[in-house]
């Protein structure tokens, strides 16, 4: 089978979001407050949370990792939680409650106000993660949505970054470039090896 025309066709429509990226200013200044908000997140203390469902739990999950571990430098740990990630956890919540409580448990038992929730969510529309997002605004989270083009409901809960495609896979892979960027602002930042 030759498949060389569709992968040159997505790697196109890859090009032309990013392209769309680069001209959005507003996207741009939104990112810049998401990394802002977790710089002053971490600087006070607080903690960083993920959350998402499928691809966007492994984005989650991702994430906390680069804050926790390391991004690009050899530094201090950073804390970040992926949401999700104790499977006991997880599961009991799922059974014992319901799906659409999951994360919005979890959290409950571990957040304080001024810790920062970044939640995934494609479509904008997952009730788990809608639940989540309104119950870090009542604990007083400081709360940032990532999301497909229309932002869903999130879009009307918190401030959020919409890419601009209705593709989950092409909105999944910028949200990890825009987390990267994130992250590399938040270590270059707060471990002063580079001035923006």
């Amino acid at each position: 089978m030759i498949f060389e025309s569709r992968i040159a066709s997505l790697i196109e429509e890859s090009i032309r979001i990013h392209e769309k990226l680069l001209t959005d200013k507003d996207l741009l200044k939104d990112v810049n407050g998401i990394a802002s908000a977790s710089i002053e997140t971490l600087s006070s203390g607080h903690r960083i949370f993920f959350a998402g469902n499928g691809g966007s739990y492994a984005d989650a999950i991702h994430l906390a990792a680069e804050f926790v571990c390391r991004f690009q430098l050899n530094r201090d740990a950073l804390p970040a939680i992926a949401l999700g990630a104790n499977g006991s956890i997880y599961s009991a919540v799922s059974n014992d409650y319901d799906f659409t409580e999951v994360y919005a448990r979890e959290l409950s038992a571990l957040a304080q106000p001024g810790d920062c929730l970044i939640a995934l969510s494609t479509s904008g529309n997952s009730p788990n993660i809608i639940q989540l997002v309104k119950k870090a605004v009542e604990i007083g989270v400081i709360v940032y949505g990532l999301s497909g083009e229309s932002g869903g409901k999130m879009k009307n809960l918190c401030p959020c970054v919409c890419v601009p495609s209705p593709v989950t896979a092409r909105v999944q892979e910028i949200h990890i470039l825009l987390g990267h960027a994130i992250c590399e602002m938040v270590e270059n930042t707060l471990f002063q090896k580079k001035q923006f």
